[in-house]
């Protein structure tokens, strides 16, 4: 765990520096690939929708965690709805003049390595992978049991992205160790 979570903050400034337009890029170069790789993803998705089904999950569960053609369309289209999104790193917030001509300004920078944990719902993976993305962090991430082969294959194919752009995976990252234990080390 501890080297996991070394080469996702060693990856930190590599992110943190990329200009909009490289991470708009990329976040549509993400959408195109969870298309073009849909039948993957349902399939890994099938696996978790047998076993929600052995386990007796709610149908509303049951629903939330299901993933299909259109349902991949939507998802894809968040991340192209991120990458639209104004760019958030480096905007003045704020700014003032001191009286001895010194010009102070609150500007947004990124936080560095973000750690989220959600219940069963896949699509949050590439949610929230590309929320920290566009924002210039890096995404550690842990999904709900019930979801793990459809976030595998989601996170796989973002990471395979980053790859292609000569960036590091560890950019966007599921938690290795999903027991209590591991995120109690994450938190």
């Amino acid at each position: 765990m501890q080297e996991f979570l070394a080469k996702a903050k060693a990856s930190m400034p590599i992110v943190a520096t990329l200009d909009g337009k490289t991470k708009n890029r990329i976040l549509n170069e993400m959408a195109d690939a969870l298309i073009s790789n849909s039948a993957y993803i349902v399939k890994e998705n099938l696996k978790d929708m047998q076993e929600g089904e052995r386990l007796k999950l709610d149908a509303s569960l049951l629903d939330r965690l299901l993933l299909d053609a259109k349902r991949l369309e939507g998802v894809a289209q968040s991340l192209r709805d991120i990458a639209a999104l104004k760019e958030p790193v480096g905007r003045i917030l704020d700014g003032w003049i001191q009286e001895d001509n010194i010009r102070i300004e609150k500007v947004s920078v990124p936080i560095g390595v973000i750690g989220v944990i959600y219940e069963s719902r896949p699509n949050v993976t590439s949610d929230v992978a590309g929320l920290c993305f566009k924002s210039g962090n890096v995404a550690i991430l842990k999904g709900g049991k019930e979801a793990e082969f459809s976030n595998q294959a989601i996170a796989k194919i973002l990471q395979k992205v980053l790859v292609i752009n000569n960036l590091p995976k560890e950019l966007i990252s599921l938690l290795p160790d999903s027991s209590r234990e591991g995120v109690a080390k994450l938190i």
